[in-house]
């Protein structure tokens, strides 16, 4: 269930599914969500995961900068649009 990491560490183990499902549920929904939020939408679409396993997506997600965590919750915040990465393409650096 768990795995050990180099240094001791105990992460927990979580499926790819629980991973892709947790992003696409933040990107539908476009504003800031709770954990709590999340996990009961999960349990709702037939996917239980635990805390543990929803914080290390979580985790993982905003090292990567895709997301962001503020008082209101966590939102996603990647953005792939033609638009977007047309204008970090030529647009001005400062």
């Amino acid at each position: 269930m768990a795995s050990r990491a180099l240094h001791g560490v105990v992460h927990v183990d979580v499926n790819l599914s629980t991973a892709e499902l947790i992003e696409s549920m933040l990107e539908e929904v476009g504003i800031p969500v709770s954990r709590n939020w999340l996990l009961e939408r999960l349990r709702e679409s037939g996917h239980q995961t635990t805390r543990p396993r929803l914080n290390r997506v979580l985790k993982h997600y905003l090292r990567l900068g895709l997301a962001v965590e503020g008082s209101k919750g966590v939102q996603w915040t990647h953005n792939m649009s033609p638009q977007l990465l047309h204008a970090v393409a030529v647009g001005k650096r400062l």
